[in-house]
């Protein structure tokens, strides 16, 4: 059957300022389970449409979309990007469903839309405007549950006081959806406790916009299996499932009707196509928020996971995460099969996580901690999200490839803000190698500890392809973080970013080959500002150094055959550039070193050591600086080239 879509008053595109958005392209979705629909009808059926854009600026209703058809899909998703860049989404169900409902909605659905527009355009308000989108999404609920659409399940019976157990009637809904072979179930405006975890059956949309379901049992709030007998192998579990709003507690505490067990507020395994949308999680006990185990296509977007209690005996969870993704072993999920199905293709869009009203942070937002011999987390993206103050790790990728991690903010890690790794072959006898990954366009503010940013591979077990580039990193000049740390990597890229105030090494690459380092801005560094330890091959070029409370501003050691161009360094307190032990056949060319622009003044502008043998240091811009010749160059190392005709007396074609 085709069902309609479009030419409806909330179908319109707008920007955060409330103006249409004319021309412009538009994508659609299955709203039960987040599958792309391409295949679009004009009104009359047959027309096919090959890109549906909203109506252009001379149409008379300019920004809309037109009505249009699609065969066998009862409710969609539009979505488009914003003028930033960032996702908006909105629902719609089909007109052949409950056009009286969907008339009485339309100005609701509307003002959500208009909401999460303007939460997608700036992170300082994004709560309040999720939650006014929350609540108007809620009144278009409304009008759908009184309309007692087809395919449509409420849920009916509930005390809904927050105090007496909700669960038959909750599950009473999804046990409906599920014999009628999928549907979306409506959990109208309230208060829900819930003393079991419920369970979502295949092809189930659940909408909760207003509804807070509070957990009273152990055991979690939803999964998608109904008991831990049940298990399935790879990604055959229950699937097509999309969670859709609702504030969901996990209530940790240990006080009367509270939860103080290891367990995931809502938890997906062995499935396909999992959406979870405009969701709050608050108050999780040990375990984690959200867990994608072995699951194929998994979305967060636009969700908050807040608040988390380590009540394990002797506070050993403080590795949490609010979002895990993860792999199917025996102790990492409740249900089997435990056959090492990874999760793939994760997308984690848009949200936050921090302290409750009640409780603190997770250890990390989003990560993993289990892995196995020749398997990967493969296709990850986590993008646009905020964390605040996690215990340890803000992003952990473990076993991470083809990854993309961009356009974050996060603050006042305990450890690092960004990490990725795998594990120690010597420790479980394997070695991965994961490859493609991407750092981009994140704020790392307050990292407490180890790095920034940091990518740390094993001698065996080594990252390639991986690009960390456009960051903004400040250590806020406390605690002994690195800014960017690189290790055991081939051929890494660290291009463009912007490191002030850290505690120590401002860029730091250790047993890494052929690195590119460029184009970074470094200022304030509490130690080298670009440090390269046994890396042969590093091209570290157009980078600008300015002030290194110690050591060097640019200093390379080991590993030999790396060249050191066109950097501007200033006020490092020791050398501008220092060739240290065994930084053998380097070439320095064309930098420029200036003793003042520091905390401190520098020593001397290139100094090399009797074991940096064989090094090209020629056409660098040493003056200005009043320095004698024998301060400005010391070269001890033999074989030295000072002048492009191959000569060795200081100093050179050098500028002193």
């Amino acid at each position: 059957m085709l069902y309609t879509f479009g030419g409806n008053p909330s179908a319109v595109l707008t920007n955060a300022a409330g103006d249409v958005v004319p021309d412009y392209p538009v994508n659609i979705r299955r709203g039960n389970s987040g599958e792309p629909v391409t295949a679009l009808f004009e009104a009359d059926g047959i027309t096919p449409i090959g890109q549906l854009r909203s109506n252009a600026a001379g149409h008379a209703q300019p920004g809309a979309i037109r009505r249009f058809r699609i065969e066998d899909v009862r409710e969609i998703a539009y979505q488009y990007l914003d003028a930033g860049g960032n996702q908006v989404t909105w629902y719609e169900a089909a007109r052949e469903l409950g056009p009286t409902a969907l008339d009485a909605s339309a100005a609701a659905t509307a003002t959500a839309g208009a909401a999460q527009t303007a939460a997608a355009g700036a992170v300082a308000t994004a709560g309040a405007a999720a939650a006014a989108a929350a609540v108007a999404q809620a009144t278009a609920d409304e009008a759908l549950t009184n309309a007692r659409m087809p395919g449509w399940y409420v849920v009916d019976g509930a005390v809904a006081d927050g105090v007496t157990d909700d669960f038959s009637a909750l599950q009473g809904a999804l046990d409906a959806a599920r014999d009628a072979g999928g549907g979306t179930v409506l959990i109208p405006p309230g208060s829900y406790a819930c003393a079991g975890a419920l369970c979502a059956y295949d092809n189930t949309t659940i909408r909760a916009y207003g509804a807070t379901i509070k957990a009273t049992g152990g055991g979690g709030l939803l999964h998608n299996y109904a008991n831990t007998s049940e298990s399935w192998a790879g990604y055959e579990g229950r699937s097509n499932i999309a969670v859709l709003g609702g504030t969901w507690d996990g209530n940790a505490g240990t006080g009367p009707g509270q939860t103080s067990g290891l367990h995931d507020v809502i938890s997906f395994n062995h499935a396909r196509n999992i959406l979870v949308q405009d969701v709050t999680v608050l108050n999780t006990s040990q375990a984690h928020a959200l867990e994608f185990n072995a699951i194929d296509g998994g979305r967060a977007i636009n969700c908050r996971f807040l608040g988390f209690a380590d009540l394990s005996s002797g506070g050993t969870r403080q590795f949490s995460e609010a979002l895990q993704i993860d792999i199917a072993v025996s102790g990492s999920t409740a249900v089997g099969l435990f056959d090492e199905t990874p999760s793939k293709n994760i997308e984690v869009i848009g949200c936050i996580t921090g302290p409750s009203a009640t409780l603190g942070p997770f250890g990390r937002f989003v990560g993993s901690h289990t892995i196995r011999a020749g398997v990967y987390y493969d296709n990850i993206t986590v993008r646009g999200c905020t964390v605040e103050g996690t215990l340890s790790e803000g992003i952990r990728g473990y076993g991470w490839r083809r990854a993309v991690i961009a356009d974050n903010i996060i603050r006042s890690t305990g450890k690092a803000g960004i990490t990725l790794t795998v594990p120690d072959p010597a420790t479980v006898g394997y070695a991965l190698t994961p490859d493609q990954v991407v750092i981009a366009n994140n704020i790392v503010d307050g990292p407490g500890g180890e790095s920034g940013i940091r990518v740390l591979g094993f001698a065996t077990a080594r990252h390639s392809g991986v690009r960390i580039t456009g960051n903004t990193i400040n250590g806020r000049a406390t605690g002994g973080a690195n800014g960017v740390q690189v290790e055991h990597c081939r051929a890494p890229g660290v291009v463009g970013n912007s490191i002030d105030a850290m505690g120590s090494t401002s860029l730091y690459v250790n047993q890494t080959s052929d690195a590119l380092v460029s184009g970074n801005t470094i200022t304030a560094s509490g130690s080298n500002g670009i440090n390269i330890t046994d890396s042969p091959g590093a091209t570290v070029t157009g980078n600008t150094v300015v002030g290194t409370a110690a050591n060097h501003g640019v200093t390379v050691g080991g590993g030999g055959d790396s060249l050191i161009s066109n950097n501007n360094i200033a006020g490092a307190a020791s050398a501008g550039i220092r060739l240290s032990t065994n930084a053998v056949r380097c070439t320095v060319i064309g930098n420029k070193v200036r003793k003042a622009g520091g905390t401190v003044t520098t020593v001397n502008g290139i100094t090399a050591h009797t074991s940096a043998t064989g090094a090209v240091i020629a056409g660098n811009d040493l003056s200005a600086n009043a320095w004698a010749a024998a301060v400005a160059l010391v070269v001890t190392g033999t074989g030295a080239v000072l002048d492009w005709a191959g000569g060795t007396t200081s100093p050179g074609h050098n500028r002193i």
